[in-house]
C-alpha cells in the first residue's frame, strides 16, 4: 500500500513497519536477560588483567573498559535481535523461527563459555577454536534471522564485524603466546 501511494519507503517508514510486526518489549528483556549473564560470568570469572600481564598482550589489545563495554554492548544487541525474530508476526517460516532459536542459544552458550576459556583457564588455543565455532554459529543465526526479520539480520551484521574482529584478536593472542 504505502510503495504504490508514495514511491519508495523512506528508511523510517520501513524501521517502523518492521517493529510494529513484532514485540518490542520482548527483544529489549531477552537483550537485558543476555547482558546480565554475561556481566555475572565476567564477575565470576573475575578481571582479564592477570591473563593480560601474564600472557604479554597488553600492547596488541584496546584497553580493557572498552572491550569490556562492547563485548556487553554486543551481548544486548544479539539478545534484542532474537527477541525480534522470535516475536515477528508476519511472513518468516516456523521452521526459520526454530533454526534461529537453537542457533541463537547455541551461540549465546558458546559466547558466554568464551570468556571463562580465555580469561578464567588461560586455554588460549581452545579460545581460538571457540571464537572459530562462534563466528560460524553467528553467521547462520544472523543468515536465519534476515530471513525472519531483516533488521535483526542487520543488527546480527554489526555483531558478526565484532566477533571477526575478536577472531584477529584471539590469533595474535596465540601468536604471542
Amino acid at each position: 500500500m504505502y510503495k504504490r501511494k508514495y514511491g519508495k519507503m523512506t528508511v523510517n517508514a520501513w524501521l517502523n513497519s518492521e517493529l510494529e510486526r513484532t514485540n518490542c518489549f520482548v527483544a529489549v528483556f531477552l537483550g537485558v536477560l543476555l547482558t546480565v549473564a554475561a556481566i555475572f560470568v565476567r564477575i565470576s570469572v573475575g578481571s582479564p588483567y592477570r591473563t593480560i600481564l601474564e600472557l604479554g598482550i597488553g600492547s596488541i589489545i584496546p584497553p580493557v573498559w572498552l572491550m569490556m563495554l562492547i563485548w556487553t554492548m554486543a551481548f544486548f544487541v544479539n539478545g534484542c535481535a532474537a527477541g525480534l525474530a522470535f516475536t515477528y508476526r508476519i511472513g518468516g517460516c516456523e521452521l526459520d523461527k526454530y533454526k534461529g532459536a537453537l542457533s541463537f542459544f547455541l551461540l549465546a552458550a558458546a559466547e558466554l563459555l568464551w570468556y571463562p576459556i580465555l580469561f578464567g583457564k588461560q586455554f588460549v588455543l581452545i579460545s581460538v577454536f571457540m571464537s572459530i565455532l562462534i563466528l560460524c554459529l553467528a553467521i547462520a543465526t544472523t543468515t536465519t534471522f534476515y530471513r525472519i526479520t531483516k533488521f535483526s539480520g542487520m543488527l546480527l551484521f554489526f555483531h558478526d564485524v565484532w566477533l571477526i574482529y575478536m577472531l584477529i584478536l584471539n590469533f595474535a593472542v596465540l601468536a604471542r603466546s
